[in-house]
């Protein structure tokens, strides 16, 4: 192995870790592409913690020249043996459909400058890197070998837009998408599929949903030749209610408010009795009160394919019958026939000489009889003082 380069690790920086870690990701990338020879690009890092150095070592063989030290003849070899190799590289893992994969090769071929590039002079020409998986603390600055070596290239980006639990289609879903220092915003179609045109080649593409102006289910792509992106939602269901009375007749114009996921809609029946709540996820569970007097709490959850029933009662009321004699006196204890319907049942009033009916519907007819008992004469005896 011959050593490349030395540096202390307070000068590098990495975007794996730290530098005492970068040994195991040259491993990782080895044991990624181990039937590819390209990989001698990397060079080995190799952690001496006497001297608290990374050497950088390499087992091509031939006399090692650092590119500001080529001829203009001989970087431009450089280049092209390197554009070379790298391209091998990232279609080899364009070829896997590993999104991780394709993210990993593109980080490790950042570089702080093009005097982290090597051109190695043997039997043939090789080129090599150092200080691979850099990451510039600079804003702005240009991204290492991607925009130095690689040709720019557009292509469009088709996105897959699935749902989470069983893969299909889902259409009419909005995402944004943040590329190339601006947003666009578009909305799936009925196949499910988002095109985003002339996107450059190895740029990074941030995708994301909103929900209540809050920003969700956020995704990270980089854009290559012939990639296969997929974007994953919850499934979304319309939620149907029927408004029915007791006897199973629709009850149309009935306003309610239904609560979920902290919002309040408020809604009526139609003239077919429906009600339609848009766009709740599966599972969300959703309560249903009655607007008006008398309030009426429903839970639901919402499910698939499933009709939830919103019942009327008609409203009921306490009667209060106050049961008194010719004279206007109240009278306690009596004896209280009470007819509703069919149905005939037998009361006794209160020491105010009420009777109290629960749930009483409006208009109903009560047919009372009331007897009190009759209280018997007391005798007086007279007696005779002795």
């Amino acid at each position: 192995m011959q050593a490349i380069e030395r540096k202390k690790i307070e000068n590098v920086r990495y975007l794996f870790g730290s530098p005492t870690t970068v040994k195991s990701r040259y491993n990782q990338l080895i044991r990624t592409f181990p039937d590819i020879k390209e990989t001698n690009i990397f060079a080995e890092p190799v952690f001496d913690s006497a001297t608290n150095t990374i050497i950088w070592t390499t087992a091509q063989k031939g006399s090692i020249i650092n590119f500001s030290k080529l001829s203009p003849t001989d970087q431009a070899v450089a280049k092209k043996l390197l554009s070379k190799g790298i391209q091998n590289i990232l279609n080899k893992a364009k070829s896997l459909n590993n999104q991780e994969i394709v993210e990993f090769v593109y980080n490790c071929i950042e570089i702080p400058s093009m005097n982290n590039i090597f051109l190695v002079r043997g039997e043939e020409d090789n080129v090599v890197l150092t200080e691979w998986g850099f990451v510039s603390d600079v804003p702005g600055m240009e991204k290492g070998l991607l925009a130095k070596i690689i040709s720019v290239k557009r292509v469009d980006m088709i996105f897959e837009v699935v749902y989470k639990d069983n893969g299909e289609p889902a259409p009419n879903e909005k995402f944004y998408f943040e590329f190339e220092e601006h947003t666009e915003e578009h909305i799936s179609n009925q196949e499910g599929i988002i095109t985003l045109q002339e996107v450059k080649v190895d740029e990074e593409v941030k995708a994301h949903q909103k929900d209540d102006n809050q920003t969700v289910n956020e995704n990270k792509f980089i854009c290559y030749e012939g990639g296969k992106y997929k974007l994953e939602v919850e499934r979304k269901i319309d939620m149907h209610f029927k408004v029915l009375d007791e006897q199973d007749n629709i009850v149309p114009n009935v306003p309610y408010n239904f609560e979920f996921d902290g919002h309040t809609v408020n809604l009526s029946s139609d003239t077919a009795g429906q009600i339609i709540l848009r766009g709740l996820k599966k599972g969300t569970k959703v309560v249903v009160k009655s607007k008006g007097e008398h309030t009426e709490v429903y839970n639901f959850v919402c499910e698939d394919d499933r009709e939830n029933i919103l019942r009327i009662k008609k409203p009921t009321y306490q009667m209060k019958i106050k049961i008194v004699d010719k004279k206007d006196n109240i009278v306690p204890n009596a004896k209280v026939k009470i007819k509703i319907g069919n149905q005939t049942k037998e009361y006794y009033s209160d020491e105010n000489g009420f009777v109290i009916l629960e749930d009483v519907e409006p208009n109903t007819k009560v047919e009372v009889v009331a007897t009190a008992k009759k209280q018997k004469k007391q005798k007086v005896q007279k007696q005779q003082a002795k």
